[in-house]
């Protein structure tokens, strides 16, 4: 599989819905998202930490089959290429399929300016042997606008946005300036360093979605 290259930047789960039905189980030979307990048995000697506040997870080290990383303001999205593996995509930021935003790009392996982020290594070649180091270390935003509504919250790799009226749609977006004080009590509160510097608000469905 081939990426575009990137251009200059341009319990319950409290999410579902009532009456929402869990999407049917993956087709054979297509692996499904991790669970958390798996996720961290294969993070190994490096991890990709989703940050999504409260509905953290954890994913391992990704390999990036790309003609390069993407630049700081650039806009992606993830799959899941195999069990312990996934690859970026690169998009215009205004495709729906847009679900992050590179807010840095570090050389080798580095930490996020904040915990949610999703720490995206970038390893070359179409593997990785333990103890490597990654190419470059992506800080992923989520890639939304106020009104946006999202599926899969808890997934880095499957989040997506739909349509507000879409039965899946299990949390709906608002974005502000500053601290997550403006965020509702039963709201996911994101903080982003950027820049710009951004706080993402996540109000489940059934709370004024």
């Amino acid at each position: 599989m081939s990426t575009p290259p990137f251009g200059v930047p341009s319990a319950a789960n409290p999410f579902q819905p009532p009456g929402y039905a869990p999407p049917p189980p993956p087709q054979p030979g297509r692996p499904g998202p991790l669970s958390a307990r798996t996720k961290a048995l294969l993070g190994g000697a490096v991890v990709v930490a989703l940050g999504l506040g409260s509905l953290g997870a954890f994913g391992v080290a990704a390999i990036a089959r790309s003609a390069g990383p993407p630049l700081a303001g650039s806009c992606l999205y993830l799959s899941q290429e195999s069990l312990g593996t996934q690859s970026y995509h690169g998009v215009g930021c205004s495709d729906q399929r847009a679900t992050y935003r590179v807010d840095n790009v570090v050389h080798g392996s580095s930490t996020c300016h904040g915990s949610d982020y999703v720490r995206f290594q970038v390893f070359s070649g179409s593997s990785r042997s333990s103890g490597s180091t990654p190419d470059e270390t992506l800080c992923l935003a989520l890639n939304v606008s106020s009104g946006d509504c999202l599926r899969n919250v808890d997934d880095e790799t499957s989040v997506r946005k739909v349509t507000c009226t879409d039965p899946a749609a299990e949390a709906r977006v608002s974005v502000h300036d500053g601290d997550d004080s403006q965020c509702d009590a039963a709201a996911t509160a994101l903080a982003y360093s950027g820049p710009p510097a951004r706080t993402v608000c996540l109000v489940p469905a059934g709370e004024n979605i």
